[in-house]
């Protein structure tokens, strides 16, 4: 009855717990303390908690955040930027009737959204960012990932080295901010076969949004000296092993961190949604720029990650997005996401030495 009341009065209730949580707003009212009842209003407290339900009832948006595991020496912090949207009809290498098919066995819409997720290593020493998220390149529904970092308890300027998979704007688009670097003190590495695609002269010379963007975000890196290349397949700096993914560009680059017996691989964009591409690899996404490529190189990656068993960490995977991969069939895998609980409890024993 308690609860008809609350609604009558334009109080949403959130679940079951809602109800203590507003009963106990509500101890100063004489009716329910047993004190006289010469007062007919509830408390200011009570109405301004009453006021906050019914607000946050009606909100759709997420808080941006963070996840944290220990692998080893290293601290591993996934920094979520956001989420935008993958139509179906940009899934190609199988009719839309199949591609719609296994988003239906899995109960996602023909719309899905797909996160966007940077991951940030501790080992002690150094911090490293792989990726940097979209800033305000790409729209409102990322950009989180400066409010990430920095709940996690690091700055911008504790960033030591920066890799890029590749240079799209949801992993390139967070370097700068008004022309500035956004990490100040980290040194930017981009693979050669990425930068011999689109820092070329001859494509600055289109005009096009998607190579002014490219320039935009290093240049103030490159007046400073604060931008190098490596060549992908090599260790650019130590205990960081990069590894060549071509197909969704040229230079697509993951990177692979070890200690102990453990290995993670952050394999940037090699998978954009799970329910259809770990089922079926043969399956691209439309901005794959070698769909053939993309294609084999997401077959070998898949492959190779299920008989390793080690972990995977991946820029489009569902947040928090790290898990490993198993196979399930000749050709087909499975997502196993990483156990929070657990997770939470191994990174409750250390704390990032970064942000001290």
């Amino acid at each position: 009855m308690a609860l008809q009341i609350w609604r009558a009065r334009g109080v949403r209730a959130l679940g079951v717990l809602s109800v203590p949580l507003l009963l106990a707003g509500c101890a100063n009212w004489p009716l329910l303390t047993g004190e006289a009842d010469d007062q007919a209003t509830p408390s200011a407290e009570a109405a301004e908690a009453a006021e906050q339900a019914a607000s946050a009832y009606n909100r759709n948006d997420q808080s941006p955040g963070f996840f944290r595991m220990k692998m080893g020496k290293y601290l591993v912090t996934v920094l979520y930027d956001g989420s935008f949207e993958i139509n179906s009809k940009l899934m190609k290498g199988r009719t839309q009737a199949n591609i719609i098919n296994l988003l239906k066995l899995s109960k996602q819409p023909r719309d899905v959204r797909t996160s966007v997720n940077a991951f940030l290593l501790d080992d002690g020493e150094n911090v490293i960012l792989i990726d940097t998220g979209a800033a305000q390149a790409l729209g409102a529904s990322m950009g989180k990932l400066a409010s990430s970092l920095q709940m996690s308890g690091y700055k911008a300027e504790n960033v030591r080295y920066v890799f890029l998979t590749h240079l799209h704007p949801d992993h390139d688009g967070g370097l700068s901010a008004d022309g500035k670097m956004a990490f100040p003190n980290a040194m930017v590495y981009l693979p050669e076969q990425e930068a011999a695609y689109w820092l070329a002269s001859e494509r600055n010379k289109d005009n096009l949004p998607v190579y002014q963007g490219v320039q935009s975000s290093l240049a103030a890196y490159k007046e400073a000296g604060r931008f190098q290349q490596f060549e992908a397949g090599t260790s650019p700096i130590p205990g960081i092993q990069s590894v060549l993914m071509p197909g969704h560009t040229p230079g697509h680059t993951g990177y692979r961190i070890r200690s102990g017996k453990e290995s993670m691989l952050i394999w940037g964009d090699v998978v954009h949604n799970v329910a259809t591409q770990f089922a079926d690899p043969s399956i691209t996404v439309e901005f794959d720029l070698d769909q053939a490529k993309a294609r084999a190189t997401r077959a070998k990656v898949l492959k190779d990650a299920a008989q390793s068993g080690e972990w995977i960490a991946g820029s489009h995977l569902p947040f928090p997005a790290i898990g490993r991969v198993q196979a399930a069939g000749k050709t087909s895998y499975r997502w196993l996401p990483i156990d929070y609980s657990q997770a939470m409890m191994d990174s409750d024993k250390r704390q990032p030495a970064g942000g001290k």
